[in-house]
């Protein structure tokens, strides 16, 4: 028996000296990363001596993180990285550790040092990835202060991020025009993050907005975070948003199956390719307008395509699965019979003369009316986008894809399907709840949609380097988000139980 417990005592220290060399281990197979000081100051993430036979990138974007389509790769390599966009316009980009060498027998489009430091960005619907990761203080300049986030805000009002939208990008001076000082803000960025239609020194393109799903364009946080060695934090909160997307989708009632309507309104003509009158979606699979039929799906829901036209002189057919320029009596006559209409749209502004609640109001009631007598008007569930604005007056629907799940729970609520104890984040209903987006909550507090200040959304910040992205989300069942348990409590766990014995 002696003999039994000094060997069970031998297991046990091994044991501990296996599991301290494993957390010792672990505390090293870390990517290099930013440090950020609560005052913005952004250090570390260099290495002071590069071994290139090292490992410095033991996370990794998950192999199949891209299922869903994005359209991107990465590929590793000891200390640089290669991220490839695979879109109509393909650009390759070597990422290469700060510190180290760069590889001369690699071709690239753009050679940038990771993690950056110090960047631009060039959509507001982009700012929640930065923030799924912890680089809001890495964001040095974006186009205009239109956000819900309380800790941008908070950097906005503390003017720690210069508002570009006036700026232009000169590509032969290679110098942001409009600046204060052209030559020195222009150094202080070291990329810019950009759409297809946006310059900027050090272009990064991101293509979140042209994939055909939320799922998909929910996969760029990835992308973004292999330029800033991230991908460990994004992998493990991209598992939880996409956790609770299908959780959500698997809980819907299957049984209710809902006509919906997904649509837009233009009152204003804009040419033969751009006619006034409703958006017809036909969920041509493969364009980003796809996506809005995914998420009726993904509700359980059916979206309404079959359309004939037979009064919209004006049609026009964008060949991806969208008409524009239906008439009125179009229509109401294609959404006759859907339980559930979404207009995609709440915007007034002093341009189209709808600047003011009154006008504003009067304006987005006349489009409901045109509505009166199909089913979803009926029983109040035509909704808008309305229901979360930022201080400028825009709204947060636009961030959705950073966590779609939120946006399809919205969905799944206004369908019947279930969701019941979830609180609408991004639909409104239109009949019942408010319109437009010109109502400020100075004026009017409980008036849904009501535009907040600048000021009351940064006091909710309390520290902006260090507070998490706010989840807007309903956690759907006891094994629907994934929480990562670190290696130090399990291993701790097991040692306990060992001694216990």
């Amino acid at each position: 028996r002696d003999r039994l417990l000094e060997r069970m005592n031998a297991m046990k220290l091994a044991l501990v000296f296996l599991a301290t060399a494993a957390l010792l281990a672990h505390a090293q197979e870390v990517n290099i990363k930013n440090m950020h000081a609560a005052d913005g100051t952004v250090t570390g993430g260099t290495v002071a001596e590069c071994d290139t036979s090292k490992d410095y990138f033991p996370w990794k974007t998950p192999r199949g993180a891209q299922a869903p389509a994005a359209k991107f790769t990465v590929e590793y390599f000891n200390y640089y990285k290669v991220v490839t966009t695979t879109d109509a316009s393909p650009k390759k980009y070597l990422l290469v550790q700060r510190g180290c060498p760069t590889p001369a027998d690699v071709t690239a489009d753009m050679t940038l040092q990771v993690p950056l430091k110090s960047v631009a960005v060039a959509s507001a619907s982009w700012f929640r990835f930065f923030e799924a990761m912890g680089e809001r203080h890495s964001i040095k300049g974006v186009n205009g202060y239109y956000s819900t986030s309380p800790c941008m805000n908070k950097m906005f009002e503390d003017s720690k991020i210069t508002d570009m939208s006036w700026f232009g990008w000169n590509a032969t001076t290679s110098l942001y025009t409009g600046a204060t000082d052209p030559s020195a803000f222009t150094s202080s960025i070291e990329a810019h993050f950009v759409d297809a239609w946006t310059g900027g020194k050090n272009g990064v393109y991101v293509g979140a907005s042209y994939e055909p799903t939320y799922q998909a364009a929910s996969e760029w946080v990835h992308y973004i975070s292999t330029f800033f060695n991230k991908e460990e934090e994004v992998s493990l909160f991209s598992q939880r948003s996409r956790n609770r997307w299908i959780c959500s989708s698997t809980n819907a009632d299957v049984s209710v199956e809902p006509k919906v309507v997904w649509t837009d309104y233009y009152p204003t003509s804009y040419g033969a390719t751009s006619p006034a009158g409703w958006v017809i979606n036909q969920c041509k699979e493969g364009d980003p307008s796809y996506r809005h039929c995914e998420l009726i799906k993904a509700a359980r829901g059916t979206p309404v395509t079959d359309f004939t036209a037979s009064s919209s002189p004006n049609l026009y057919d964008k060949g991806n699965g969208q008409l524009l320029g239906v008439s009125d009596a179009d229509f109401k006559k294609f959404s006759q019979d859907a339980d559930v209409i979404v207009i995609a749209q709440n915007y007034c502004d002093s341009f189209s003369g709808t600047g003011t609640v009154e006008t504003c109001d009067a304006h987005w009631k006349g489009i409901l009316g045109k509505l009166e007598g199909t089913s979803a008007h009926t029983n109040d569930q035509v909704y808008d986008i309305g229901r979360q604005a930022d201080p400028s007056g825009g709204v947060g629907y636009f961030e959705a894809s950073v966590m779609p799940e939120v946006l399809l729970q919205d969905m799944i609520k206004a369908t019947s399907g279930g969701m019941t104890e979830h609180e609408m984040v991004y639909l409104r209903k239109m009949k019942s709840e408010g319109v437009g987006n010109q109502i400020t909550c100075a004026s009017n507090a409980a008036a849904i949609g009501c535009i907040p200040t600048q000021a009351g959304l940064a006091s909710t910040c309390t520290n902006t380097a260090s507070d998490p992205i706010v989840s807007t989300a309903t956690e759907c069942g006891a094994g629907s988000t994934v929480r990562a348990m670190p290696l130090l409590v399990a291993l701790g766990a097991v040692v306990a139980v060992f001694f216990s014995q």
